[in-house]
């Protein structure tokens, strides 16, 4: 993997998901569930590559994080039993060294996007879900 920030113009954004070690040897844009974003990014000038997450491996998702302009961050935060307190320890640490995250982990405990879905679930257009708690101010939200 190119780990080298480009000199170029050109914008570099990582598109960012979970999978294991197998979907991220094997990540293209063209075989994500995201190609239509791939390709509309490419429509507009900017180069986007495929970065899968897993902590078995985040070492190796923060260098090439650190090598994009930017990255856009698709992780279901419980997927699999699992958090994401290792990815928001990354996503910290490669925008602190100036890469842009769309979902920046701070900035959505602040907004607490997850917990307004619990708290308007009686509302027409809501849902049944619950809150899952992990401390006062992180709420993840659970479809029932």
């Amino acid at each position: 993997m190119d780990t080298d920030r480009q000199s170029s113009p050109r914008r570099t954004v990582a598109i960012l998901s979970r999978g294991d070690a197998v979907s991220r040897r094997d990540a293209t844009p063209q075989s994500s569930r995201f190609v239509d974003v791939f390709e509309a990014l490419a429509a507009v000038g900017v180069e986007a590559r495929p970065a899968i997450y897993d902590e078995s491996f985040a070492e190796d998702v923060r260098r090439q994080l650190l090598a994009v302009d930017g990255v856009l961050v698709w992780v279901n935060p419980i997927q699999d039993g699992r958090n994401r307190a290792g990815l928001d320890a990354l996503l910290r640490d490669v925008a602190a060294q100036g890469v842009w995250v769309s979902a920046h982990p701070d900035v959505i405990l602040k907004m607490g996007t997850k917990e307004v879905l619990y708290r308007t679930r009686a509302m027409g257009w809501g849902s049944m879900v619950g809150c899952l708690r992990r401390n006062r101010a992180e709420c993840y939200c659970v479809c029932a």
